[in-house]
């Protein structure tokens, strides 16, 4: 590499790492001031994030983690649902269907509705 080419790169790394450390020292005195703001920021996976941490990327991360809860309540509900009644895993409901068909998400009442074409089964529910 060149002399220039090397002064280049060192000078753009130099100021990423500083827009870096100014975005850090900028949290550090927002958690400081606000415990509540430094524990949400623990308990958020950025593994799983794409891009930036904005207001966009938030608002993707946001509505992907409501969506994963969502289905895994649902899921835990059927399976609770099935424990309490003492039946076997596969055990179709009382309209027929098997509890897959039901709802992915439970309603905002705690149901779990059919959704196989023309049943009418308000909620999952076991002989």
């Amino acid at each position: 590499m060149s002399e220039r080419t090397l002064h280049a790169t060192y000078a753009s790394a130099s100021r990423s790492a500083g827009e870096q450390a100014a975005a850090l020292q900028l949290l550090l005195a927002r958690t400081a001031a606000d415990p509540d703001l430094a524990l949400a920021l623990t308990r958020v996976d950025t593994t799983e994030m794409k891009g930036p941490l904005d207001s966009a990327g938030l608002r993707a991360a946001l509505t992907e983690a409501e969506a994963e809860r969502d289905v895994n309540a649902a899921l835990a509900e059927r399976h609770h649902r099935r424990t309490l009644a003492g039946v076997a895993l596969g055990t179709s409901c009382v309209c027929g269907h098997s509890p897959a068909t039901h709802a992915p998400r439970l309603t905002e009442d705690g149901r779990l509705p059919c959704r196989h074409d023309d049943c009418g089964c308000a909620d999952l529910d076991f002989p």
